[in-house]
């Protein structure tokens, strides 16, 4: 490990994260841990703690945004009847 660990990081967290991918076998590089970093930063202690939580329990290789760690996205208002309309189809 050549990085530093950047002041606000969860590092209790950041520990879980190494030793899970130690455990398969898969290394944290310097580069993809500036990337981890960037990401986790923007993300309270608590919310970094989610964060690599939900990928070691899902067995993700990667860390993803709390929007899209598991999140479900409800459709936009309307969504579900603007694209079942079949109406077009009635003069074919």
């Amino acid at each position: 490990m050549n990085y530093t660990l950047p002041i606000g990081l969860n590092i209790a967290a950041w520990d879980e994260w190494c030793d899970y991918r130690k455990s398969v076998k898969k290394k944290v590089s310097d580069f993809a841990a500036r990337k981890q970093f960037n990401l986790l930063l923007k993300y309270s202690e608590a919310q970094q703690q989610e964060i690599i939580d939900h990928s070691i329990a899902n067995d993700y290789q990667g860390l993803f945004d709390l929007k899209q760690a598991g999140r479900v996205a409800v459709p936009e208002r309307g969504f579900i009847e603007k694209h079942t309309d079949k109406s077009w189809r009635e003069g074919l």
